[in-house]
């Protein structure tokens, strides 16, 4: 037995009763890890929360004899606006929930069931790298590098070298001849989309906009609670709106945090319906006279006929659609759009009226508002009224889009060569496996070659719940993965077991950040105006015989390629060798800064720079547009978008689904105006909340003790079902049942209910009674961005 053994085992009691003591309340299995570090006073390190909510903030960690005892965050300084500490929320304060939980991976595992049995058992490292390797070489014999995939994930994303989806993974399978990429995510396919065609990218105004503003207006948007860290937009916002002394508008179906003790007005909307309010009050503008002509006519294309590209179709701008001269002959009159989204006419017309009068006008929307079917279309919608009203480029103005960190300091990463061009959308995996022969760029949104050339064979799922539980239709995802003639090898590399890694033939123990060093990457955090970086020092040693992904990596490496491979994916160094090089490497592309040296910046764990001047979205174009013109076909904000309008004749559509080359209001599957409300009635949609990122935090006991999974109902129509707060209900449809409580509240309009998202699913007898939206949601794609329309959900509710 090695002296270190022999230590590790005396300490191992130490820690039984410290663990016991300290995280009493999870009955936590004491962990055998080692520490290197006893220490009998108790001292606290640096560290940063990295789980993918939007924010990433400064954690203190108290250690004492190797164990984390409780996590503080940032206490420095005076904490005024300029000056405000990097807080974290209580989920990143609930860390060591996490880090002792009982179901903690600890070791490599195999699978010796069927997939999906969820039956593993213990094998060694070596073995798991042999597996993997072996495939990993058999595979790319037959089918070609093409062949193996590593999936989207939105779990801890905020890592450099802890990174699962672009990080050691990418290096390793990059070097190794390459893999078959993806593009857009699950949080923001439809608008990226939707903005590109519009904008030439995917972007908004830093939130500080709003302290310059008349009138806020915000579509779906809950920043104090999907940035709830205390640094960045979430914080910013409530300080904006507080001091800034704009009008608050909100228009959503829910009355979501944001809008408690700020908001002068909520405007319920039903779901989806977005681009029928634009249109309706376009028709108020354009009567009224309301317009910014100008802003129009010299900036933007399509919005009135005399700006209309060559090659357009006659009465096809956006006024001919909202005049009623379009194609469906239908003006979208403020009672037109009333009956589709439930907003009484009087306040359409009002609203016109307040949004042409109230410059400048911030006007942004949340990413749930283009979760929909017709996501893409409702982004543009609201980016056109932003434009109607000439409320782009100017400073408390925005243009339709989320906020944005006005100036990032970038730390470099690692290098990730990949020499496979072709990508699929990363929502479309599934078809990779079971149709990969059908995956054409016009019908699939294949990139970078117009057909997919081989069957995903190898998949990696790392550091994320994203293959069935944060995926659509659970239990048709399920039945993919479970035949393993399809996909040969699935590798799960996480913290915890989950439904996901149910389907994994490998599953790799994670190191968690407070295990081992790591930069956070500061474009992963939204800081609104005042930028900062953190520094993951590790605070204690690896449970059981975790691992970081770097050092899987290179073992992986090895047994590929021998020593030479393992070489050049190294290039000699370690994971900590590659921060002390990253490091300088940054120093010297910032040098104006004057940044600390590694081991200062180590051990202070977190950088504060002064605030700036709040970013505003498109202010170059529009102040100078010739020299500065947007990335469109025309240079120009397309409202006609032209390269919409050349796919539209192209690509090949699912049944139902269109393409249009301007930002019109369409209805979609399981929308507001699909006739299967005739028998799920209700308007169904997975939120963000308090209680969990994603799927994250779910684990952790106490965090979920306080913030239960409920679904929310209006009195009036849990009225009609007989349910009362408290109940156990069900929510169903065609595709699945799940089973939760329900909580009766005004804060949800009639005719819709909600639940949060990233419950994790649980199935007794066909119902899944751990509440996972996903169970209810459809596999369709979008029609554009071949994106994750979920917020496109019908069901009906009952009591258990």
């Amino acid at each position: 037995m090695s002296a270190e053994l022999d230590t590790n085992r005396r300490n191992f009691l130490k820690w039984s009763g410290l663990v016991a003591s300290s995280c009493a309340s999870l009955a936590a299995n004491p962990i055998n890890a080692a520490s290197n570090a006893l220490k009998d006073e108790e001292y606290y390190g640096v560290n940063g929360c990295p789980v993918n909510c939007g924010s990433k903030c400064f954690l203190r960690p108290h250690i004492k004899n190797g164990v984390i005892t409780h996590i503080e965050t940032d206490n420095e300084g005076d904490d005024e606006y300029d000056k405000r500490q990097i807080r974290a929320c209580v989920r990143g304060r609930s860390t060591k929930y996490r880090l002792y939980h009982k179901d903690r991976l600890l070791y490599p595992l195999k699978r010796v069931g069927k997939r999906g049995e969820g039956k593993f058992k213990r094998i060694s490292w070596d073995e798991a790298f042999t597996t993997i390797a072996d495939k990993l070489k058999e595979v790319k014999e037959k089918y070609g590098n093409e062949a193996i995939y590593i999936a989207y994930a939105t779990g801890t994303t905020g890592g450099v070298l802890s990174r699962g989806t672009s990080g050691p993974w990418a290096r390793l399978l990059g070097l190794y001849g390459g893999y078959l990429r993806y593009y857009n995510s699950y949080s923001t396919a439809q608008i990226a989309e939707g903005f590109t065609s519009f904008y030439g990218q995917n972007t908004g105004s830093d939130i500080k906009n709003l302290e310059y503003a008349k009138l806020g207006l915000f579509f779906g948007s809950n920043p104090v609670t999907t940035r709830m860290g205390g640094a960045g937009t979430g914080y910013s916002y409530q300080e904006m709106a507080r001091k800034g002394g704009a009008k608050i508008i909100h228009i959503d179906p829910c009355y979501n945090d944001s809008m408690v003790g700020v908001c002068d007005e909520w405007i319920p909307i039903a779901p989806g319906t977005d681009a029928a309010l634009i249109a309706g009050m376009a028709y108020v503008m354009i009567k009224e006279n309301l317009l910014d002509r100008e802003f129009l006519d010299k900036y933007c294309v399509g919005f009135s006929s005399n700006t209309l590209p060559d090659g357009a179709p006659k009465n096809g701008s956006y006024e001919d659609y909202v005049l009623g001269n379009g194609d469906d002959k239908t003006a979208k009159t403020p009672k037109w759009a009333s009956q589709i989204t439930k907003i009484p006419e009087e306040r359409i017309i009002k609203l016109a009226r307040e949004v042409s009068a109230a410059k400048p006008c911030y006007i942004e929307q949340g990413w749930g508002v283009q979760r929909h079917q017709n996501g893409e279309q409702s982004s543009r919608a609201i980016a056109t009224l932003a434009c109607m009203s000439g409320n782009v480029g100017i400073l408390g103005g925005n243009c339709g889009g989320n906020a944005i960190t006005s100036t990032t300091y970038m730390i470099e990463t690692l290098p990730c060569p990949n020499p496979v061009k072709t990508a699929i959308p990363c929502f479309l995996w599934y078809e990779g496996i079971r149709n990969w022969d059908k995956m054409s760029d016009v019908e699939y949104g294949v990139r970078g070659a117009s057909h997919l050339k081989a069957p995903i064979k190898v998949l990696f799922n790392t550091n994320g719940n994203c293959l069935t539980n944060q995926h659509a239709d659970i239990q048709s995802t399920a039945k993919i993965l479970e035949d393993d003639t399809l996909c040969e090898l699935i590798i799960d590399v996480n913290i915890t077991r989950t439904h996901s890694n149910s389907y994994a033939d490998i599953i790799l123990p994670d190191a968690m950040h407070l295990e081992q060093n790591d930069f956070l990457r500061p474009n992963a955090a939204y800081m609104s105006n005042r930028p900062y970086m953190l520094f993951n020092k590790k605070s204690v040693q690896p449970a059981g015989e975790c691992m970081s992904v770097y050092d899987m990596c290179t073992q992986i490496a090895l047994k590929l390629g021998g020593e030479s491979f393992k070489e050049e994916f190294t290039q000699g160094r370690t994971q900590d060798q590659w921060l002390e090089y990253l490091w300088g490497k940054t120093r010297e592309k910032l040098s104006d800064l004057n940044l600390p040296d590694f081991e200062t910046f180590k051990e202070k764990g977190i950088i504060k720079f002064d605030t700036v001047k709040p970013k505003v979205a498109f202010k170059e174009f529009r102040d100078d547009p010739q020299n500065n013109p947007l990335k469109t076909p025309t240079g120009k904000i397309e409202i006609f978008s032209t390269r919409l309008y050349n796919m539209s004749k192209t690509w090949k559509l699912l049944p139902g689904q269109q393409i249009n080359a301007l930002p019109v209001f369409e209805d979609v599957l399981m929308g507001a105006r699909d006739r299967l409300r005739k028998k799920y009635p209700l308007q169904f949609y997975g939120f963000h909340y308090k209680g969990r990122t994603h799927s994250s935090f779910w684990e952790s006991a106490p965090i979920r003790e306080i913030n239960p999974q409920e679904i929310w109902i209006n009195p009036i129509d849990a009225d009609k079902r007989g349910i009362k707060t408290g109940d156990k209900i069900q929510a169903y449809n065609d595709i699945g049942t799940i089973e939760v409580t329900a909580r009766v509240t005004a804060r949800v309009m009639p005719g819709t209910a909600l639940t949060y998202q990233g419950g994790w699913c649980k199935f007794k007898n066909g119902v899944d009674v751990g509440g996972c939206i996903n169970t209810l949601t459809s596999m369709q794609p979008t029609a554009i961005a071949k994106g994750n329309g979920v917020h496109s959900v019908l069901v009906e509710i009952k009591k258990a």
